[in-house]
């Protein structure tokens, strides 16, 4: 057979083809590999940026460190707590790690006033967008507390993209597939926080 046929050439044309194939796809494993094995930090903190008293209730804006952690829950504590032991969690149907004081009444009630998110709303509420950082606004009962958090730190590479895709498929939304996904939160507590005015009840 004459080795310039149409059926030669095809031959040779699907192992090059198969080999391209194969080296993308190693290619976009090494880069997914590379990112998730890079220095990720474990030590995290609330780092309290300004402090304020308006229209009766106490305005605390925080940041997390490190700046890959997202707040999933925020409590206001005694002054004693020092964040020295978990509380205890629960785990929810939708697969989020909560304290079991989730729901409870706790020292006072806390809201989000700002988040790093934007077009972020809490129960259709909007809520205003800052960079970076959070803002939480309580009434107090005490001259001095601290803010507990729930701070879950950003997963990275193949880990981040199989949650994703699960989170699409549970939720048949491929909205899913653009939202980083996030570890079990550990909470911690920030430095203390002296209060404008204590109202008594």
């Amino acid at each position: 057979m004459n080795p310039s046929t149409p059926s030669s050439e095809k031959k040779k044309f699907v192992p090059r083809w198969l080999i391209g194939c194969l080296a993308a796809v190693v290619f976009a494993i090494s880069l997914v590999l590379l990112q998730s094995s890079g220095p990720k930090s474990k030590s995290q903190r609330i780092v309290v940026m300004t402090t304020g008293f308006t229209n009766g209730e106490q305005v605390v804006t925080f940041r997390l460190e490190p700046p890959h952690s997202e707040v999933t829950w925020a409590e206001v504590v005694s002054v004693s707590d020092i964040g020295s032991t978990q509380p205890p969690t629960i785990r929810t149907p939708w697969g989020d790690l909560q304290p079991v004081s989730m729901g409870k009444a706790t020292n006072s009630v806390i809201r989000f006033v700002a988040l790093p998110n934007r077009g972020a709303s809490i129960a259709g509420r909007p809520v205003a967008y800052t960079p970076g950082s959070y803002s939480v606004a309580y009434t107090p009962t005490t001259n001095a507390n601290r803010i507990r958090v729930g701070a879950a730190l950003e997963r990275a590479g193949l880990e981040d993209w199989v949650q994703r895709c699960g989170k699409s498929i549970k939720q048949k939304s491929l909205l899913w597939l653009r939202r980083k996904t996030h570890e079990d939160p550990v909470f911690i507590t920030s430095e203390p926080i002296t209060n404008g005015v204590a109202v008594d009840r």
